[in-house]
């Protein structure tokens, strides 16, 4: 039986990946904070294009979304985001990607990318997020303001974040779903941050809370 069980633990320690050190358990915030805070870098890889997404992910066409993908990837690297494709093992259950405005770091879980719409769809979302770090007036600051007027939002992305986020997220979250889902509408957001050297709210109307966060902040 000793040996039986000797044979169990050896197969898993060959399968298994070990646990980076401060890492209590992978899918866990645990793991998902040493990936954002650059602390957990194996299995992580550096996103400049698309090609590096298909050099991990070789049996997917991402022709469809190919222009629009490159095309974010790049305004991205323009603002100082830095784009990591992450092993599964890193994230929360449920998590396709995670932007962090501390670090300015963005990573995609590499289990959802396969799938061309999901990728393309998280790559949205998430910018947006990087899109909303600039809209506080600079992405070197922690803080995320909202882009759209609430009233702008389909009634349809607001139920939906309804169901899947607390209270307190909702604001920032219902514009980034909407986002995900419209092509080009991220894009047109992160050329406009780049084309005016991180000052977005000198061409698009911020809302009035975030109008008086840029006021109260030197911004305006």
């Amino acid at each position: 039986m000793i040996k039986v069980i000797m044979a169990a633990m050896a197969a898993a320690s060959i399968t298994s990946p070990v646990l980076a050190q401060n890492v209590q358990g992978w899918k866990t915030f645990d793991s998902q904070g040493c990936m954002i805070l650059r602390e957990c870098t194996e299995d992580t890889w550096r996103v400049m294009s698309l090609r590096d997404i298909e050099k991990q992910i070789a049996h997917s066409s991402y022709n469809e979304i190919r222009t629009e993908a490159d095309a974010l990837l790049i305004e991205l690297n323009k603002m100082g985001v830095n784009v990591y494709l992450a092993d599964d093992r890193y994230f929360v259950r449920g998590v396709a990607g995670t932007y962090h405005a501390g670090e300015n770091n963005f990573f995609l879980n590499k289990s959802w990318v396969d799938d061309p719409i999901n990728f393309i769809r998280t790559l949205r979302h998430e910018a947006w997020h990087a899109a909303q770090d600039a809209m506080a007036g600079t992405i070197d600051n922690t803080m995320l303001a909202v882009i759209e007027d609430d009233t702008r939002i389909p009634q349809e992305y607001k139920l939906l974040v309804e169901i899947a986020y607390p209270p307190s997220a909702r604001p920032w979250e219902q514009e980034a779903k909407w986002a995900g889902d419209v092509p080009g509408m991220t894009l047109e957001v992160l050329k406009t941050i780049n084309e005016t050297g991180g000052r977005p709210w000198e061409v698009l109307e911020p809302t009035p809370l975030t109008r008086l966060w840029l006021e109260r902040n030197g911004y305006l």
